[in-house]
């Protein structure tokens, strides 16, 4: 998570990157989930015969060990979509704590998220998420409480390198916790990017 003021950055980013993502129908990686909708036409993202990507985050029994996937869908024909799972990395969420509406502490709860922007030098200064990173904006948990400034991201510099010290160097397993937002390690997050290159942009991020 960022903090309040870091999100007026980030409101500003995403102007400047402007609207560059958009939202995507539901589907699930193991087993997939039949899409419901489909990616409005004539869009730059739409690649031919309205194929789409979406990420998925997939808890385990650790909330420090669960999985993230790149899902990629060929939905030409939209009774018999062709689902591919392109890439799938060890993620956390949280501090170790299942309470989905724990502020700060509790992985995030399950639904369906918008990725609203896409950063490849986020600079979120040192309380804040830095580098590769999809911003996710706020969600509601079950009890109504809003978990807010939710980002799929790791710890590096704005420029992506790797920095001296906390929050901008990734030391190992313990670093997999975060305030509530999904992280990978750096190497994982950098295959996220590359892969997200090849294909559409993901626009919906679903969390089971």
């Amino acid at each position: 998570m960022t903090t309040r003021t870091s999100r007026l950055l980030i409101g500003a980013a995403a102007a400047a990157l402007g609207g560059s993502l958009m939202t995507m129908p539901s589907a699930q990686a193991q087993p997939p989930m039949r899409p419901t909708t489909r990616q409005t036409a004539g869009t730059a993202d739409q690649a031919a015969g309205g194929n789409y990507s979406y990420l998925e985050f997939k808890k385990g029994s650790n909330p420090q060990n669960s999985r993230l996937y790149f899902v990629y869908v060929q939905g030409s024909n939209s009774d018999h979509p062709h689902i591919h799972t392109v890439g799938s990395w060890r993620a956390g969420s949280g501090n170790g704590s299942k309470n989905t509406c724990a502020s700060n502490a509790g992985w995030l709860p399950n639904g369906t998220y918008t990725v609203k922007a896409f950063y490849t030098h986020h600079n979120g200064g040192p309380h804040g998420v830095n580098g590769i990173s999809w911003y996710l904006g706020d969600h509601k948990c079950h009890s109504g409480h809003w978990r807010t400034d939710l980002f799929v991201h790791s710890e590096m510099l704005p420029n992506g390198h790797a920095g001296s010290s906390e929050p901008y160097r990734w030391d190992g397993a313990g670093d997999y916790k975060s305030n509530g937002c999904i992280k990978l390690k750096p190497s994982d997050i950098r295959a996220l990017r590359n892969v997200q290159a090849s294909y559409p942009n993901p626009h919906k991020l679903y969390v089971r």
